[in-house]
């Protein structure tokens, strides 16, 4: 069923309204801040720079200036990649001889208001699913709509938190996924405007006022008037030092040592001992020597009797549950809030990072209106949620947007959401990430609440119901009663005296599932992944950010030499420039040993692997931290069909879209020593 012209109109206005108005209120201008008045636009002339643009108009009898400009980025090796951009107009009253002109540039034919609200028409048109009770969400400039028809098929457009509870999400659009659109769109209809014009500058009569399109370099620059800097968002608060070291010392140990007297003792004497041990064993993997053997092409390492072998590791009980995946932000942030919406008794939010950007505040604001009618409880990691305070590139940040200066305090402010924040005694932390909703799902893999999960990095989360969700929810209880006023004495009372079953939860169609963790004490990821390795016949595939593991290292070495295909994904662009030189260094020891090593496009933050059909996945990176001292949760299974499936949608996918190093690639004597460094963080 298409859109007809009026019902195109009615979703075209509210669009525009939506999105170019109403989305982002950057609040009332000064009436010292110039604006092009509306009779100057006409006379509009716009020139196009590399990464700048200057609109000449008429002011007062003279000839004025508007310039943007905006931060330039490197494309892709594999391509161009779809852009956008936020760029603020300054005005410039400099006396002309002074003035540095774009004249030389691409001139620009402006288009009007009716010309911009067309192509919005066209772009949520192509959007718009045709199935009545079905709906997408997309992204554009700083706000998630939802576009639906509602049971008789009449198209809506709102906001995401006024979307029905009851709609089916079909599929998510990033603010990439909109350019894309529109620039297909204007390719497709380029002859119908100006058959020799690349670069449109579209008036909107709205806020922001002007929007960019350069359809050779794939971008779009939303360019807005100036805030007046009374109402600008402040820069991060000069009191950011205190807190952090209010965080760091009075926190994590002085609040520890009263509260937490055990935990400070312990996890001290189990830092240490892990810092001496990964010092000893760090070091020479040994020479290449001969060339790697062919791969073996038998059959892979027994399952059934490796699974027994598992359940001797104590804690790593295996439980039935249903295992589904949600592989990249789009997929699943939508099904995180779905989930939330239709809570019925409880919400609870265990992650490393709980930003503050801009796409944070939306899931923290989804939250407070939810904890009117559920209990809501939010437990972050102090020292994660305080140093990944805002994730969201400059570039990306719409004008007026205002961070909030504490999401602990934004998030129980005005609501009734509980939240508590883990202390980290010698720089520990609680790196767990894990959402459960009423007992009977549960989210768990690598991401966290921010903006970079949601719409630039690769990574990954599985959604767990069944019976292991009684698992889980029995740890959150215990990780939120130790992060409370009482902590040590608190959790030893939950553990000793805490008689309360996890919920039983069957379902049809359950598979084995077995939650595997790191805390003090407790290495059993590591352990099992270690084993694994060394039980490997057929194939070893990694994928994770930051690979520092020398153990793990020789391991899968000695699996190549035993002719396994081992193959590994690191990220080609790191978000720490140390884990960036650490990767570096393991994929050189790698590559020169015969393993097939992939540097996947920009940032991919999955942790995740298969040893010959048994998967393991969650928040554990491999490196010391992880494997050794910090709190992490990982769940592992080796059901067939699922891991076929995460075999398919995850690695092999990413196996070709990454590219394979042949090489090793050039180093010097300080990324050794960064490397050392490292090893002990």
């Amino acid at each position: 069923m298409r859109l007809n012209i009026s019902m195109l109109r009615a979703v075209g206005c509210l669009t525009a309204i939506l999105l170019l108005a109403g989305c982002v209120s950057p609040g009332p201008r000064s009436r010292y801040l110039e604006q092009i008045e509306p009779a100057s636009i006409p006379h509009l002339i716009a020139y196009l720079g590399a990464t700048n643009l200057e609109i000449r108009y008429p002011f007062r009898g003279k000839d004025t200036l508007a310039i943007a400009s905006w931060p330039p980025e490197q494309t892709d090796a594999n391509g161009f990649q779809y852009r956008y951009r936020y760029a603020t107009l300054a005005f410039d009253k400099q006396p002309r001889a002074t003035r540095k002109s774009l004249s030389h540039g691409t001139k620009l034919t402006i288009r009007d208001p009716k010309q911009w609200q067309i192509l919005v028409d066209g772009v949520f048109q192509g959007l718009m699913p045709s199935q009545p009770g079905h709906g997408v969400l997309v992204h554009v400039q700083d706000q998630e709509v939802a576009l639906f028809r509602d049971k008789t098929g009449a198209p809506h457009v709102v906001r995401l938190d006024q979307k029905p509870g009851d709609l089916v999400i079909d599929r998510a659009f990033s603010q990439s996924d909109f350019t894309r659109e529109a620039i297909g769109l204007l390719e497709r209809t380029a002859n119908k405007l100006d058959p020799n014009q690349t670069e449109f500058l579209f008036v909107t009569d709205e806020d922001p006022a002007f929007v960019l399109i350069n359809v050779r370099e794939r971008m779009i620059v939303f360019l807005s008037y100036p805030i007046d800097p009374d109402l600008q968002p402040a820069d991060l608060p000069g009191w950011f030092t205190l807190r952090a070291l209010n965080s760091v010392i009075i926190r994590g140990f002085v609040v520890s040592a009263l509260k937490n007297p055990v935990t400070l003792i312990s996890r001290g004497l189990w830092h240490i001992g892990s810092s001496g041990a990964t010092a000893l064993d760090a070091g020479s993997i040994g020479d290449s020597g001969t060339p790697p053997p062919p791969l073996y092409t038998g059959p892979g390492m027994d399952l059934a009797q490796w699974e027994k072998h598992l359940d001797g590791l104590g804690s790593a009980r295996r439980s039935k549950g249903k295992v589904d995946l949600f592989i990249n932000g789009d997929k699943f942030f939508p099904a995180l809030i779905k989930s939330v919406e239709n809570a019925t008794r409880s919400v609870d939010v265990m992650v490393y990072i709980f930003s503050s950007d801009e796409f944070a505040v939306t899931i923290a604001n989804i939250l407070k209106h939810r904890s009117s009618t559920v209990r809501v409880r939010v437990l972050i990691d102090e020292l994660g949620s305080l140093f990944g305070n805002d994730t969201s590139p400059p570039s990306a940040t719409p004008p007026g947007f205002k961070h909030p200066g504490d999401i602990k305090s934004y998030l129980k402010s005005g609501s009734k959401v509980a939240v508590r924040a883990g202390t980290n005694p010698w720089l520990t932390s609680d790196h767990r990430k894990c959402i459960i909703i009423d007992g009977r799902q549960a989210y768990v893999g690598g991401m966290n609440i921010g903006w970079n999960y949601r719409y630039d990095w690769h990574d990954i989360m599985v959604r767990l119901t069944g019976p292991v969700v009684g698992r889980l929810e029995k740890d959150y209880e215990e990780a939120w009663s130790h992060a409370g006023l009482l902590g040590d004495f608190a959790y030893a009372w939950d553990c000793l005296f805490d008689r309360t079953h996890p919920r039983k939860n069957e379902i049809a169609g359950a598979i084995d599932v077995r939650p595997l963790r790191t805390a003090t004490g407790n290495i059993e990821i590591y352990q099992a992944q270690l084993e694994a390795i060394r039980r490997s016949k057929s194939y070893i595939y990694i994928e994770n950010a930051y690979f520092g593991d020398y153990s793990i290292l020789r391991e899968l070495i000695k699996a190549r030499r035993r002719g396994v295909d081992v193959r590994v994904i690191l990220p080609s662009k790191n978000d720490s420039g140390v884990m960036q030189t650490c990767n570096l260094i393991m994929a050189n020891a790698m590559v020169s040993h015969g393993i097939r090593v992939y540097a996947y496009p920009g940032m991919t933050h999955v942790k995740a692997a298969i040893y010959d059909g048994w998967a393991c996945l969650g928040s554990a990176n491999m490196e010391k931290m992880s494997l050794r001292v910090s709190q992490e949760l990982d769940v592992a299974f080796s059901d067939p069909a699922t891991v076929d499936l995460l075999k398919s949608n995850l690695f092999e996918t990413d196996f070709n879209r990454a590219r394979e190093i042949k090489e090793p690639e050039p180093m010097n004597w300080m990324d050794s020593f960064v490397k050392a460094f490292a090893d002990q963080l």
